[in-house]
């Protein structure tokens, strides 16, 4: 008897209204199990906007920040917890775990890290460098490899 109870109480829950008919040429809703639920794409313009600004970055917890050209990216290693790279004028973006850095050779940091398939090294060389766009200089030059993709820049603490 509960079954049946149960039962009934989902068909009553699951059904929808039957459309008044207001004698619109509104086509007929599809049933839900043919609607197709698309989940929004991030844009470029909403990567962006989650990179906080250089006089921010400090307050949200980026340690060191790099930028590069041709096509423009922005990696922000946070303090704790995870490596942030906006790469492709925004197109792309991925968050990583952030790792113990190695230092492979005097004045070079390195990090490696993986997330959900992906691949990403960060070498950091305390080499001075300037940003090939704006001439703004930099105590260090910055390499990265996202998925076998090398991007090059230039980077500072914040």
């Amino acid at each position: 008897m509960r079954a049946l109870v149960f039962v009934l109480a989902l068909a009553a829950c699951s059904q929808s209204e039957a459309p008044s008919d207001t004698g619109s040429n509104a086509p007929e809703a599809r049933p839900q199990s043919e609607t197709k639920v698309e989940q929004p794409a991030v844009t470029a313009q909403d990567a962006l906007a989650r990179v906080p600004s250089w006089e921010g970055a400090r307050a949200a917890g980026v340690d060191f920040r790099a930028v590069g050209q041709e096509p423009g990216w922005i990696l922000d290693v946070y303090t704790q917890q995870r490596i942030s790279l906006v790469w492709d004028y925004g197109e792309s973006s991925a968050d990583f775990p952030l790792t113990t850095p190695t230092y492979p050779q005097e004045g070079a940091t390195r990090y490696e890290s993986a997330m959900n398939g992906r691949t990403l090294a960060v070498t950091i060389r305390r080499y001075p460098c300037n940003d090939g766009m704006s001439g703004q200089a930099y105590p260090s030059t910055v390499e990265i490899v996202i998925d076998g993709r090398t991007l090059t820049g230039c980077g500072r603490s914040v």
